[in-house]
């Protein structure tokens, strides 16, 4: 359930919403030649009240705790102090998630005998979603690398998260750093409109390309096989945004119009919960890998 309300936070509610917050979508287009915008209002519409019962709950679902174990659900910054059979646990959490993968638990309040800290292993770290409608092109075997105290602590994996099971003291600072690269994502054949399509991930995130970074248009471009992703944080966009840039292959017209050439060009591409808000404009989230067809003057 988690790692679903994870990847629902960060892609289809974030993208429901207008960064001005004043403007939503009903629905989540993954691809669009400029007619989708959001609305103020729409006549049937059950996301404003469904975002916010999400935002007012999301305190409920970062932590969960029993007498003998706390887990950390969700990689949020914030703070609490939860019962534990001998007395209090506070943790406080800081976080550079989802742009980078640090992540710093430090202990404020602790009970006498050990207690069993959990943290949640994130589910896109093995696969896209669940279901095996969608792999990565990829096999990694990355896992987080823990420390405790600036020294790495070994842990078990437990129902998906890890483990550590210890007496604290104040002052222990546990440090969680998640391994974030580019995925390249790929459908089941079966799901035909994304044959020979790609989509791009980076940690929790979708993305997609948008026209407003590239030269006006999103759909002249096809990825090659194996591109080079960079990934810079530009702080000064879309309120501070990671940004995917690739070589690819871009279709241009010649000087006199009658003909076509390739040319490698970069393409950017923006977390998908952002786009739209630099006005309506093309924007696509599978991206093509071959040329099927071609409209002239469509």
């Amino acid at each position: 359930f988690v790692d679903v309300l994870e990847r629902s936070l960060y892609n289809a509610a974030l993208d429901g919403l207008s960064l001005s917050g004043d403007r939503f979508f009903y629905g989540n287009p993954l691809a669009s030649k400029g007619n989708h915008y959001r609305r103020e209002w729409y006549g049937t519409a059950c996301c404003p009240a469904n975002i916010a019962r999400l935002i007012a709950s999301l305190g409920n679902y970062i932590y969960s705790y029993d007498a003998e174990s706390v887990w950390v659900n969700l990689f949020i910054g914030s703070n609490t102090t939860v019962p534990v059979q001998k007395g209090k646990f506070g943790l406080n959490l800081t976080t550079g998630y989802p742009w980078n993968g640090e992540t710093n638990i430090q202990v404020n309040e602790t009970p006498r005998g050990s207690v069993n800290l959990k943290i949640r292993i994130p589910g896109w770290m093995k696969e896209p979603a669940p279901g095996g409608l969608y792999s990565y092109t990829d096999v990694r075997t990355d896992k987080p690398e823990i420390l405790l105290n600036n020294k790495p602590v070994s842990y078990k994996i437990e129902n998906g998260y890890a483990v550590i099971s210890r007496t604290w003291k104040a002052g222990d600072r546990v440090t969680i750093n998640t391994p974030m690269q580019v995925r390249v994502i790929r459908s089941r054949p079966e799901l035909k409109q994304n044959n020979d399509r790609v989509a791009l991930q980076y940690g929790p995130m979708v993305y997609c390309v948008e026209a407003a970074d590239n030269r006006e248009t999103a759909w002249n471009f096809i990825v090659d096989e194996q591109p080079a992703f960079r990934v810079n944080y530009e702080k000064d966009l879309l309120g501070g945004v990671n940004t995917i840039v690739f070589d690819a292959s871009v279709l241009e017209p010649s000087s006199s119009n009658n003909s076509i050439s390739i040319v490698k060009k970069p393409v950017k591409a923006i977390p998908y919960f952002s786009w739209n808000n630099r006005g309506a404009q093309e924007m696509q989230v599978w991206l093509p890998t071959s040329i099927k067809t071609i409209l002239v003057n469509p």
